[in-house]
């Protein structure tokens, strides 16, 4: 059923005017050329968070290979205003920058004193250049994700909360209502038959996530989504 949910509400499939005739098509050609993995992950993109990536992640083995920090949900319930987020569908890489995210974290990573000083398009030259270690193990967790998808190249897009970009982000995060599909995970299953208790006992999907999906009503702190996508996480700490 994720998977499913994942494909209703992806730009290949989902019935919205927001994805051009010629876009759509460029996407299922894609979609063609995909491996197994790929395209599973394009329908159910993996989230983690890296403002607080444990020590045993980020820094290479003696075979070179980086672990990764833990997946997430994909709902904003998972996120918090003060968080870095990475998100990767297999053929992109979106990080997603709260507006509360700590000063030093910022300079640390990007080289600027504050949230509105740091330019999404100058961010990814800078990550993995300024010899801090935070800014180290996420230019290794970055290049480990790469490593792990085929060509081409993925790009890495960087967004700052309140970003235009930002309603590309949280419409994959489909555990929630999206654009693609006005349902929850919980609602979706339960439109389906599934009951949720016989879905909470299933083995979770990709390395471990729980099946369960986000309450009904978005972010915390928030009355319900706007039409269009996902709003931004409510502060939490």
């Amino acid at each position: 059923p994720l998977y499913i949910m994942g494909m209703l509400k992806s730009q290949a499939f989902r019935g919205t005017n927001d994805i051009s005739a010629d876009m759509r098509t460029a996407i299922w050609m894609r979609l063609e050329t995909m491996n197994v993995p790929q395209m599973a992950a394009y329908y159910y993109p993996r989230m983690m968070a890296l403002h607080n990536a444990p020590d045993s992640c980020g820094m290479p083995d003696e075979h070179g290979r980086v672990a990764l920090p833990d997946m997430l949900n994909l709902t904003s319930e998972s996120m918090t205003q003060d968080g870095i987020y990475l998100l990767e569908d297999g053929d992109l890489i979106l990080m997603w920058i709260g507006r509360a995210v700590d000063t030093g974290v910022l300079g640390a990573l990007f080289g600027v004193p504050s949230f509105e000083q740091l330019d999404p398009a100058q961010g990814e030259q800078v990550i993995g250049t300024l010899g801090d270690p935070l800014s180290n193990k996420i230019a290794h967790i970055l290049s480990q994700v790469r490593s792990e998808r085929s060509v081409p190249f993925m790009q890495l897009k960087i967004i700052r909360c309140g970003d235009p970009l930002e309603a590309r982000f949280f419409a994959s995060l489909i555990e929630d209502r999206t654009i693609g599909l006005q349902s929850t995970y919980t609602e979706f299953l339960q439109r389906m038959g599934y009951r949720p208790q016989q879905a909470q006992g299933q083995n979770p999907p990709m390395g471990g996530m729980p099946l369960g999906g986000a309450p009904p009503g978005g972010a915390p702190g928030m009355s319900g989504p706007p039409m269009g996508a996902m709003a931004s996480p409510g502060m939490r700490r």
